[in-house]
């Protein structure tokens, strides 16, 4: 048996971490979960003493409401009150003590093993996990920016691609986000952590072009990274999740027309402009060849003027979703 315990996704937001859990799921010893957004969002790096019984209650219900029901559906915590107090019984934990232990009930409960936790922004708490959860493992998905850029461009319509539960709060949340500047920002960041990462022993970092290009060989070597036997069910994955087209729940298989999907449009030459301007490094450093430009496109002086108000309008309509603003804003804008 794997001596793994814990798999953690991570990785830029639509870099595939969703695709990936889909693929570990479908091994016999691996529970994929929902994205929980614990690390962050529920809780903060400073939060690290035990909690009051009632308060542990809440937390534990909390993640089983969004296991069960769905980050957007969390109105009805108190439905897993009862549960989470016989689970916790009389027990004084942390937050991160119940973070673990709902991991491993659910994954229990479900016949697997391994856990498998696929929260892209986990990325900026790897030094936290990696500590905290000794027999984990991560693996970090690493996607061209200008696809990334492209995908969250049209994150805003997947409500009405087949991801009807999405609330239109939510929807008006990704519309509003996006920005080819901040975009490109984000992306550059979080591969500045990849980076921090890459020679860690319990890291793996997987681009998702070549997972497309050879799924069975990249499956198989990550496999091989977590210790557990290559199966050919992990490829048999719905092709859901795109923000450009609808999804087909039964076709079962590893989509290789996501790759390069930026390339046959969808994006301004302004917008790949930008791209690349403010993700250079990174972009260079894994592989990604840029296209050239001669002179800035019309309307990059457009998104430039913009940016600032896209800027003010996205921070507050994140807001709510934020722990810790100071947290939140340091470990994403300022890589130590």
């Amino acid at each position: 048996m794997s001596k793994t315990k814990q798999i953690f996704i991570v990785g830029s937001s639509r870099s595939g971490t969703t695709m990936m859990g889909r693929i570990l799921g479908n091994h016999r010893d691996v529970f994929t979960f929902n994205e929980l957004h614990f690390f962050g969002t529920i809780w903060v790096n400073k939060s690290k003493n035990k909690i009051k019984k009632n308060e542990q209650i809440k937390l534990l219900s909390r993640l089983l409401c969004i296991e069960e029901k769905g980050l957007f559906n969390q109105d009805n915590i108190s439905d897993y009150y009862k549960i989470s107090e016989k689970l916790l019984f009389n027990q004084s934990l942390t937050p991160l003590e119940i973070y673990s232990l709902f991991l491993k009930h659910v994954t229990i409960s479900n016949h697997n093993f391994i856990s498998c936790e696929q929260t892209p922004k986990n990325i900026y708490y790897l030094n936290e996990i990696l500590e905290y959860f000794p027999d984990s493992k991560v693996i970090n998905m690493v996607r061209d920016q200008r696809d990334v850029l492209l995908s969250q461009k049209n994150k805003w319509k997947r409500k009405f691609l087949g991801a009807s539960k999405i609330p239109f709060l939510e929807t008006i949340r990704s519309y509003f986000n996006y920005h080819p500047i901040l975009t490109a920002k984000v992306w550059n960041l979080s591969l500045e952590n990849t980076i921090r990462f890459k020679d860690h022993d319990r890291v793996i970092i997987v681009k998702f072009e070549e997972l497309l290009a050879n799924p069975e060989n990249t499956i198989n070597s990550i496999c091989s990274f977590l210790g557990i036997k290559f199966q050919d069910e992990m490829l048999a994955v719905p092709v859901v999740g795109s923000s450009t087209e609808e999804d087909a729940n039964n076709d079962l298989k590893i989509d290789k027309s996501k790759s390069e999907k930026w390339k046959k449009g969808g994006l301004t030459k302004a917008e790949i402009y930008l791209s690349q301007l403010f993700s250079r490094r990174m972009m260079i450093q894994f592989s990604y060849t840029l296209e050239k430009f001669d002179f800035p496109p019309f309307l990059t002086l457009v998104y430039v003027i913009t940016f600032p108000l896209k800027l003010v309008v996205a921070f507050f309509l994140n807001i709510t979703r934020m722990l810790s603003v100071f947290e939140v804003i340091n470990k994403r804008f300022f890589v130590k």
